[in-house]
């Protein structure tokens, strides 16, 4: 359960700077501000299309009332990501500012970060751009950051098989299976508190005779931005079956002791609103080394690998979809420093961290530049001191990540 403890807690503090509103956005009136004492903050937005505009208007009403870093963090823009771009929003008569039907919608789509809106004005400008104004009222901090929507595709571990090898016949090998149960994937994912599951119903459902209103709600549903696929092989033990022993025979069965184990799974994670793969992997997990353990311990030794299993699945959705980026960087006594988008608690269960960028079109894959280690840090930040890393200057905040190593 360690790994389980661990695996939820990574997910606890992962917010990403991402890109800013889109190229050729104006910049927003001195008037939008927030109202002194309250969370209630205007935001203005320009775009080519209404739906964009509003979506730029709602991040910045919440970048001035709680700040860039979550304005454009993965969650909330995967959210307004959602809004301006997904076929859900389609529909014949929204997105014109005046449909309830419209505003219902999009309030589902940002909950969590925008308790309630109001359009205060929209029109076309000059160049045909859409500029848009809300008036917001914005989420506590206690539910500011609030989680990424996915959609989980889960075919669930239940089943584990033996293979049994018998020493005093070389070659022979018998299998035996069996089923277990035990928390889902979804559990662990869960526990973190920054992703919700996206319903497999139909929808909002309303009564016959509810209001005109309510019945505009009937179908709707939070949009997932992002689809999670695991697909689970079974759990597969080796055990091996002692030679008779001629020195002191016996008619019982002879010991039998677990040598070994393993879990493969295949991992794939998907942007749903820029459709685009951000991870397609196989991931072959071993049980812990240790002694040999009597065959009678086959249950605690299955679901000890379970849960690290889905420990290792569950870290790597959250920095797949969060990964932890540069904030700054500085020389200290002649040693470099970098801030990184992650707490102090989380940084801690690791011993160190790989540092690198990701890869361009000449030369695809990651391209590490050295190592890092905690060196400071509080709750929504932590501070790494660099090491082995020959080309500081390569560093660049906002876009070099971190990922835990290994060893």
């Amino acid at each position: 359960m360690k790994q389980f403890l661990i695996a939820s807690a990574i997910a606890a503090a992962l917010l990403v700077a991402l890109n800013g509103q889109e190229p050729g956005a104006a910049p927003a009136p001195k008037a939008t501000k927030q109202e002194p004492g309250t969370n209630r903050t205007e935001g203005f937005g320009r775009a080519t299309n209404y739906r964009t505009a509003l979506a730029n208007a709602l991040e910045d009403a919440v970048a001035k009332a709680k700040g860039v870093s979550v304005a454009r963090g993965p969650a909330l823009r995967s959210r307004l990501s959602v809004v301006s771009d997904h076929k859900d929003g389609d529909k014949d008569g929204w997105f014109d500012g005046e449909a309830d039907a419209e505003r219902e919608w999009v309030q589902q789509q940002i909950a969590g970060f925008v308790l309630a809106y109001d359009v205060v004005k929209k029109e076309k400008a000059g160049d045909g751009h859409w500029e848009v104004t809300v008036k917001a009222e914005i989420a506590s901090p206690d539910n500011a950051d609030a989680v990424l929507v996915i959609d989980l595709v889960d075919t669930d571990l239940r089943r584990w098989q033996l293979e049994r090898s018998d020493e005093g016949a070389p070659g022979s090998i018998t299998t035996k299976s069996g089923e277990f149960s035990g928390p889902k994937i979804g559990e662990y994912l869960r526990r973190s508190k920054l992703v919700k599951i996206v319903a497999k119903g139909s929808g909002v459902k309303v009564g016959e005779g509810s209001a005109v209103r309510e019945r505009e709600k009937a179908g709707q549903q939070v949009v997932a931005s992002h689809r999670v696929s695991i697909t689970w092989q079974p759990v597969v033990v080796q055990s091996l079956i002692e030679k008779p022993n001629k020195a002191r025979p016996t008619s019982g069965p002879r010991p039998e002791y677990l040598v070994g184990g393993s879990v493969q799974v295949s991992l794939r994670v998907e942007n749903l609103v820029e459709n685009t793969e951000l991870l397609d992997e196989v991931v072959t997990v071993p049980a812990d080394q240790g002694g040999s353990q009597p065959v009678e311990a086959l249950d605690a030794y299955v679901n000890a690998l379970v849960d690290k299993a889905k420990a290792i699945v569950a870290e790597k959705v959250f920095f797949t979809l969060k990964p932890p980026v540069v904030v700054r960087k500085w020389e200290e006594g002649g040693e470099w420093r970098i801030e990184v988008q992650m707490s102090k608690r989380i940084a801690a269960t690791y011993r160190r961290f790989h540092v690198g960028n990701n890869g361009s079109l000449s030369s695809p894959d990651w391209q590490p530049l050295g190592t890092a280690v905690l060196a400071d840090g509080n709750d929504a930040t932590c501070v790494l001191r660099l090491e082995g890393v020959d080309e500081p200057s390569r560093i660049e905040p906002g876009v070099t990540e971190v990922r835990p190593a290994k060893s």
